[in-house]
């Protein structure tokens, strides 16, 4: 007879960023922005992923734009500089049914290799970092509309956004990630509704550019103090759906993609940022 295993955190982290794959619900305000016609068994398979908290530094800069390392020639403070750190290419597919869903807004924003947010008056990333005050910057923000805007590719291509940014540092408290929110805009550009979530990636991959490339590895500890088996945020349930594999090397940079599938029935969050809250965890930064 076979001994009985225990399958831990950790092997349960390595298996999704090996698999690669996320699925998020988002409301049902979304219906009729695709012609698409419901792939019902698909959706009813697919792995929803709760949402996940916006945290403190959520700044609505409304930059569209696919390249979001730099700050803007027009920022307040330090106009036009790039952040330094390990290239990473982020496609972000967001699906109805199965089905690429066109004309919603794909947000993302992350701490800076420090740890640091732009457009913040006062943070604490530990580590020997000082400067917490980033206040007139944007660097790491920016969207694009899924199907309408090219990101990195050559053309737009249905259902998908796409960015040029660095790989994130660590900061005190949280394991490192990446904020995403998913929201359908008015023709004002105007929010209507929407949800966040967030993405991360394995402890090992976290290590090796941590400690492997500048200017990651000026800081102590050389690896991110918060794993993700011990974040605030990521619990059990979320791992499967919100950790990512990545490809690619220090040198040249990293690539992966995180796919977000939709169910129009889950929920409807008309006039709200967020859709009510699944149980994704406590709120966090």
């Amino acid at each position: 007879m076979n001994a009985s295993r225990t399958t831990t955190r950790r092997q349960l982290i390595g298996r999704a960023a090996a698999a690669g794959t996320a699925f998020v619900v988002l409301p049902d305000w979304m219906v009729g922005l695709t012609q698409a016609p419901p792939a019902l068994a698909a959706a009813s398979t697919a792995r929803l992923t709760p949402e996940l908290t916006e945290g403190p530094y959520w700044v609505d800069t409304m930059l569209r734009r696919a390249d979001v390392r730099a700050n803007t020639p027009g920022a307040k403070t330090a106009p036009g500089v790039a952040q330094d750190g390990v290239p990473l290419e982020l496609t972000i597919n967001v699906l109805e049914g199965g089905e690429p869903l066109s004309g919603v807004a794909v947000d993302i924003w992350h701490a800076n290799a420090h740890g640091l947010y732009s457009d913040e008056s006062s943070q604490s990333a530990g580590g020997g970092t000082s400067g917490g005050d980033t206040s007139g910057q944007n660097y790491l923000r920016g969207y694009q509309i899924t199907g309408k805007d090219r990101g990195v590719n050559d053309a737009p291509v249905a259902g998908q956004a796409s960015f040029k940014t660095i790989w994130p540092g660590w900061y005190t408290g949280r394991a490192i990630h990446i904020h995403v929110r998913v929201r359908k805009l008015s023709k004002h550009g105007a929010t209507i509704a929407g949800y966040t979530t967030q993405i991360f990636f394995s402890d090992s991959d976290n290590d090796a550019v941590l400690s492997g490339a500048a200017p990651y590895n000026t800081r102590s500890p050389q690896n991110d103090p918060t794993t993700d088996e011990n974040d605030t945020v990521l619990h059990g349930a979320d791992i499967a759906t919100n950790l990512v594999s990545v490809a690619g090397n220090l040198t040249d940079g990293f690539t992966t993609s995180f796919n977000i599938e939709l169910d129009r029935a889950e929920v409807t969050a008309r006039g709200s940022l967020g859709r009510p809250n699944a149980g994704g965890g406590p709120p966090g930064p």
